[in-house]
């Protein structure tokens, strides 16, 4: 007889910590081992579990290959090009006809945010920052995303959790996922918990060894974290992978090399066609032995090498000398990779359209909580699908299609107004200047004023 564990969620009642989520998920894995070598009867893959993201049902799933390649030798110092990228090209000559596979990695500085798009579905890896919120919603503009399925946060640093806000302001979000293990607050609380009831959304915590499907025919595996670091939550970081069209894809948070060393020491297999770099390339991730398990064809780092200069460092590219390694800051709009109809992966880099330079951001009433805009031009502005940003607050509103402003009126944004900053009951400060900024759907600065 084989028995299935499932996994505990805490209780109100009963002081559920990290330790203790450590001590039960070590406990079911050490119980699954022993009944196999019992000679139960069991699937190749026990203990994983399916999590939908519409029905949160859990789904016996294939197994995944726990081959590995052989270790690396060592490699030699190379020198990155930070200007490296490929010429600007049309946004609507890039994008498949049928929208059947996208992967936008937004250029959000030295934050981390990528767009995953499936034909009618959509999932967020990461979120970026409070900041690149503006750049968030834009490459969401540029994949055309309409809904989202779900929300994939892969730790809780804020330049990863923090444009959940901003995207729960604008979007239905169904699910958010985050790991079984992560940091949490001085109550005991995961923050990434704590953030997700803040904005009512629900969420589901992931383990190593579950299945997320999240198309048809697609699935997300949970290779990590698989126990937890209390001393850096970047190892914690969800760990994730998939295939489409034949080529695997591997995100990996800002995973380190303490965590690296537990997938490679679980035998589980990490050859991938792409590589979401871990930890913005910096030189406390992406060890050599990893990235030759690994052994990608595309690499990305996702950085700001003028905000983080160990980002994008020279030892990473090192590691990675098998890849063709791109860095999100020399694509304005994002890395955009989609299938190039040969059975590979083509990578472009997407040109922004020009904004309506006639409206601007006129005037900011902090007592009224509210942003005006005015068109100066001389014909209607279609203000669809742009983006007004609160610097101060973090507050973000994208523009419902048919958002028209006429020439010569206004536009007022706030309290009681047709238009409004979502969950932001102030989104402007009463102590201290505000800086609001407009950017064109695609996001390009349109207008900026501080008072």
């Amino acid at each position: 007889m084989c028995i299935s564990f499932l996994r505990l969620h805490p209780h109100r009642a009963i002081l559920y910590n990290q330790t203790m989520k450590q001590i039960f998920f070590k406990i079911s894995l050490s119980l699954s081992l022993a009944f196999l070598l019992a000679g139960c009867s069991v699937s190749p893959d026990a203990g994983t579990e399916d999590v939908s993201p519409a029905s949160g049902e859990v789904l016996t799933a294939e197994g995944e290959d726990s081959s590995s390649e052989a270790e690396p030798s060592g490699a030699q110092a190379a020198t990155p090009d930070p200007a490296a990228s490929p010429a600007e090209q049309p946004l609507p000559a890039l994008l498949p006809a049928d929208n059947a596979f996208a992967i936008l990695f937004v250029n959000v500085g030295k934050a981390d945010a990528a767009i995953l798009r499936f034909g009618t579905h959509t999932v967020l890896i990461d979120t970026g920052s409070k900041d690149s919120a503006p750049q968030l919603l834009a490459g969401l503009n540029a994949l055309r995303v309409t809904q989202i399925d779900a929300v994939f946060i892969t730790h809780s640093h804020s330049d990863h959790l923090g444009g959940l806000d901003a995207l729960a302001s604008n979007y239905d979000i169904p699910m958010v996922y985050s790991p079984f293990f992560s940091e949490t607050d001085k109550n005991g609380t995961g923050k990434i918990v704590k953030r997700a009831e803040k904005l009512r959304l629900a969420h589901k915590e992931l383990k190593a060894g579950d299945r997320v499907p999240v198309a048809d025919g697609v699935s997300f595996s949970v290779l990590g974290p698989l126990e937890l670091n209390e001393q850096d939550d970047n190892d914690n970081s969800l760990v994730l992978q998939f295939s489409y069209g034949n080529r695997t894809y591997l995100f990996t948070g800002d995973m380190q090399f303490a965590e690296e060393q537990t997938l490679i020491d679980s035998g589980v297999r990490l050859q991938s066609d792409v590589l979401k770099v871990g930890n913005h390339g910096n030189p406390d991730a992406t060890g050599e032995d990893f990235a030759a398990l690994v052994s990608p064809s595309i690499a990305i780092i996702s950085t700001n090498t003028g905000e983080d200069t160990d980002s994008a460092n020279p030892r990473v590219y090192s590691a990675l000398s098998m890849a063709n390694l791109s860095v999100t800051q020399n694509f304005p709009l994002g890395i955009l990779l989609t299938p190039d109809g040969a059975g590979g992966i083509a990578l472009s880099n997407p040109a922004r359209e020009a904004a309506p330079v006639s409206v601007s951001v006129a005037q900011i009433d902090v007592d009224r909580q509210s942003v005006s805009l005015s068109n100066s031009g001389t014909g209607a502005a279609d203000l669809s699908g742009c983006i007004l940003f609160s610097a101060r607050s973090g507050a973000a509103l994208r523009f419902p299609q048919g958002t028209i402003l006429h020439a010569g009126e206004s536009l007022t944004i706030g309290a009681g107004e047709a238009l409004s900053f979502v969950n932001e009951e102030k989104p402007l400060n009463k102590k201290k200047s505000n800086t609001i900024r407009l950017f064109s759907p695609l996001g390009i600065l349109i207008s900026e004023l501080e008072r």
